[in-house]
């Protein structure tokens, strides 16, 4: 079964090398979700991924906060919890100005999802304390990203609709891979609709062309039983006789067919008095 996209992206995301001290507090107060100063042998961050666990072992160990990792299963699913030892970390807004991308990616990875290329944007971040929440959307808005924020469930949720948005944050978080993979869907997609634009607008101009000719077409078979192509203005005569023996062809057909040729507008102005003429006729 393929991977989602989501999925994908928090796979590119844990792979992202180890940054400075300050980075590395700041993406794991992102993974904790939480404000609260963790004691020494609690719990501290909970993920149900084991890629994601890993990465956060990874930056505690780092930091030497001593982890240890525990699983327990919750139904068919399991839950990796890391616990800390002895330390004291800085205060989770200590260095936010200035390490903002790293607790997006940290707050992504552990409550973050992203709808796959092809579908509507969307893109979120869930948590369970409001300034934890308010955190996350301060640091949003130092790169540039307005994210809105709304209750779902008793939950606080962060979120972006904007697909320009939202692969800004990609590119932000570090998941390059996956930020091109989302332009490169919107160029095709724009290509699609103007294309389809296009397509459209042609049958459309070409339904006109025709129903024209039809109608000039009809009145000049009119004119031929009850009158004659005789009785026409000689300039007009030419034109008349292909246009009734071909409505189908273009403006520009009939100009080539010509003697001597003429060009599309030539060809417009003279069925335009052609039909002037036969108004006045009836």
């Amino acid at each position: 079964m393929a991977w989602s996209y989501s999925r994908q992206v928090k796979t590119e995301l844990v792979h992202q090398p180890l940054a400075a001290i300050p980075w590395i507090w700041t993406e794991l107060w992102g993974l904790a979700g939480t404000t609260h100063m963790p004691e020494a042998g609690s719990r501290w961050i909970v993920t149900g991924s084991a890629l994601v666990a890993r990465r956060a072992y990874r930056l505690l160990k780092q930091v030497d906060f001593h982890p240890a990792v525990r699983v327990r299963r919750e139904g068919h699913r399991l839950r990796f919890e890391l616990w800390v030892g002895d330390g004291s970390p800085p205060d989770w807004d200590t260095y936010l100005a200035d390490c903002a991308p790293a607790y997006i990616r940290g707050a992504f990875l552990a409550r973050g999802y992203v709808a796959d290329h092809e579908r509507p944007a969307h893109w979120e971040v869930t948590a369970t304390q409001k300034e934890a929440a308010e955190g996350l959307l301060w640091a949003l808005a130092q790169e540039k990203v307005a994210a809105r924020m709304t209750e779902r469930r008793r939950l606080t949720v962060i979120y972006l609709k904007d697909r320009q948005q939202i692969a800004r944050v990609l590119g932000i978080m570090g998941a390059h891979q996956a930020m091109l993979t989302l332009e490169s869907q919107d160029v095709v997609r724009q290509m699609k609709n103007q294309v389809n634009r296009l397509v459209n607008s042609e049958t459309a101009n070409l339904k006109r062309a025709i129903n024209a000719g039809l109608n000039d077409r009809e009145r000049l078979e009119e004119w031929r039983v009850t009158r004659g192509f005789g009785q026409l203005p000689v300039d007009l005569m030419p034109l008349a006789e292909l246009r009734w023996r071909h409505p189908e062809w273009t403006l520009a057909e009939l100009g080539r067919h010509l003697s001597p040729p003429v060009s599309k507008s030539v060809v417009n102005h003279r069925l335009r008095r052609l039909r002037q003429w036969l108004d006045h006729q009836q």
